[in-house]
């Protein structure tokens, strides 16, 4: 076989022959086999028109600037892509990526216009992030109500026989990949940097997988001191700007080898050219739902994903694969855990609501616990989601018009109340891009707000978009010496222009005054509450709060109102493990505080209030009645209690007359 022929080749003519026999088909390609980019050109060669879901922005990105450049077309014309932040594509496109949200990809699995019959590409099954969880499991529920659709899953690692069955059984067809052999061994964790370093030296370009942002700052900052100026060591990761991704894709200046420090990002979809070496940590830090909190934890990846990995050293020549692990390749589970059973799923939930599924109803390829969906359900309810039957109620379905989380769909809708859309916009874009602030204090000159974190990165936001570099300095420049975090910051302002698009809102220009005065900041602060009422927090002692759980929760240290002494707040509870030399440890925070009071609760959220009364009756001589106490709960918290003259209580007779015999003796 010709060097420039991909395995995937030699097998069109069978993909081709099986979508016109069967609705759905199981491709499976192993690392370097072209699946990704093939597959798309054969159905488009072929007159479909293709959608390709990928499970991250800069996968999507990549590939479809590559399959343009194979197939001679101008990015946005036959071949195009779309995120939620970013879109390259138009009337003519045949080839569309897409990240995979399952509200994008229903709106364009029609014809869209076009007169072709549109496949469906699923790629990266083996991921199962909750929209591929559902997107198959709609598939075979569109399947089995007659629906004529086209569907085709893609892996290179995957329990296709399995999948298959799930589909009643459809076919399955595997391609093996085109790799060089790859050397396999397993060294200590306390080895990682001299691996990558020993291999460098060597002469090879080397590939790290390290588990977040921060083991890769560290990891960079060991190597390089050990490599000097003999290598070009990158880092790689969903936090960076694309131009800083793309440095990664570039060959090494001549004489100096590459290294490239990443997530798991580089770990599918993305290749980056010229790795002949992988060194793995064997852990990425993955999102799990402990105690129906979401958290970051650090978990050893599968054998699956490792084979994934080894794959990234073998496709251009003969390659090295160390694992760098206490935990052997023999002691990890076969397959990654979906995330369908270990991550919250009201975003899900109510998607399908409003298209009409009863998610406890549907069949998944890996099953939910019914106890998850149902608590799911639980919190749509408090937002006024969805009804007691789990049907979308109106609020539900304007929520599910934006495309950012529950909570903050739910603030959108209040604003609207309020007259504050503009602003909250601003607030639900901050959060849903991950806050603009950095790590250190800087940020803090930008906003007096000591209340409310909300309110903070609102003031923070504005000063950022009135910040003008220095002669000679960028705006992210600019923005970076503030501390303000660089690309969540221009994510934000995307975010922010869909939200005010999908509202209908004209954006205002008095942006020096826009949001400084009191009483529309109270709007304001009020219209996000409404978002975050199933996160109410108690202080029991000093510095520590609770729910209704009695879990105790600092507020994080990035917070605007960290040293207040406030009883009531709300925020978003989160939890990252952060690894120690003596094991590693939880850390249970909570984020995105704002100080608030009972009546502002009861104001925002009336249908959570239930009050209790008829409590510990006695009689008041000084009000000549009957008196009890009525207490006031919020969601399940008591937030507080009153006493008042209850002369109708049932034991109101009984108690005046054990009174009056106290007094007569």
């Amino acid at each position: 076989m010709e060097n420039n022929v991909l395995p995937i080749q030699a097998f069109e003519e069978q993909i081709l022959e099986s979508l016109k026999n069967s609705a759905v088909t199981i491709v499976t390609a192993e690392t370097g086999a072209g699946k990704s980019t093939q597959i798309p050109q054969f159905l488009a060669n072929a007159g479909y028109r293709v959608v390709v879901t990928q499970p991250r922005r800069l996968a999507a990105r990549a590939l479809a600037q590559r399959v343009a450049q194979e197939m001679g077309a101008r990015l946005g014309d036959r071949v195009g892509y779309r995120t939620a932040e970013e879109r390259a594509d138009s009337a003519a496109t045949e080839v569309l990526f897409v990240t995979d949200g399952l509200q994008l990809v229903r709106e364009l699995a029609g014809n869209g216009g076009t007169g072709r019959k549109t496949v469906l590409v699923l790629d990266e099954v083996h991921e199962w992030n909750l929209n591929v969880e559902v997107l198959v499991a709609w598939v075979k529920s569109r399947i089995s109500a007659g629906d004529d659709l086209k569907c085709i899953l893609m892996s290179a690692t995957l329990d296709a026989e399995r999948l298959a069955s799930f589909y009643n059984g459809v076919p399955v067809i595997s391609v093996p990949g085109r790799l060089f052999p790859v050397e396999k061994r397993v060294a200590a964790a306390r080895d990682l940097a001299a691996e990558v370093v020993s291999l460098a030296k060597q002469g090879r370009n080397v590939l790290v997988f390290q588990p977040g942002k921060r083991e890769i700052e560290d990891c960079i900052f060991e190597i390089s001191k050990n490599l000097g100026g003999t290598a070009v060591v990158l880092p790689l990761h969903g936090g960076l700007e694309p131009g800083e991704q793309q440095r990664c894709f570039a060959p090494p200046p001549a004489g100096k080898v590459k290294v490239v420090v990443a997530t798991n990002v580089a770990q599918t979809s993305v290749t980056i050219p010229d790795i002949d070496a992988v060194v793995d940590s064997g852990v990425e830090r993955r999102v799990e739902l402990v105690d129906g909190i979401e958290g970051l934890y650090l978990k050893s990846i599968s054998q699956a994903d490792c084979s994934q990995r080894a794959g990234r050293a073998g496709r251009t020549k003969p390659g090295v694969y160390v694992l760098c692990s206490e935990t052997g390749m023999t002691e990890r589970p076969s397959f990654p855990t979906a995330e369908v059973l270990r991550t919250r799923l009201d975003q899900m939930v109510l998607r399908l609501a409003v298209q009409g599924f009863d998610a406890t109803k549907l069949e998944f390829f890996h099953q939910p616990n019914h106890e998850t969906l149902v608590e799911a359900r639980r919190a749509l309810i408090a937002l006024g989601a969805v009804d007691a039957g789990g049907t979308a109620t109106k609020i539900g379905r304007r929520m599910s018009r934006f495309s950012v989380s529950c909570e903050f769909a739910r603030m959108l809708i209040e604003a609207e109340h309020y007259g504050v859309v503009e602003q909250v916009a601003t607030i639900a874009a901050c959060l849903e891009a991950g806050d603009i602030r950095g790590r250190d204090d800087t940020w803090r000159t930008l906003t007096q707000e000591s209340r409310s974190d909300l309110l903070a990165i609102f003031d923070v936001y504005n000063a950022g978009k009135r910040i003008q570099g220095r002669p000679g300095e960028s705006k992210a420049d600019a923005l970076r010496n503030h501390g303000l975090f660089v690309k969540n910051f221009f994510r934000a302002e995307e975010i922010r222009r869909k939200l005010l698009d999908a509202t209908h809102t004209e954006v205002r220009s008095d942006s020096k005054t826009f949001g400084s005065k009191e009483e529309e900041r109270q709007a304001v602060l009020k219209a996000c509450i409404s978002g975050l009422v199933d996160h109410l927090y108690c202080c029991r002692h000093h510095g520590q709060y609770t729910d209704e759980t009695n879990v105790a929760r600092q507020i994080d240290r990035v917070s605007a109102v960290k040293n207040c002494d406030a009883t009531w707040i709300v925020g978003l509870p989160k939890d990252i493990e952060i690894p120690g030399k003596r094991g590693s440890m939880i850390l249970k925070l909570i984020s995105m505080a704002s100080i608030v009071s009972p009546s502002m609760l009861i104001e925002v959220a009336p249908q959570l209030v239930t009050r209790v009364g008829g409590l510990s009756p006695y009689f008041d001589s000084s009000k000549d009645s009957v008196v009890s106490t009525t207490e006031c709960y919020f969601d399940g918290q008591k937030i507080g209690q009153e006493v008042i003259a209850d002369p109708e209580h049932p034991e109101a007779t009984d108690i005046f007359c054990a009174w009056l015999a106290v007094q007569m003796m």
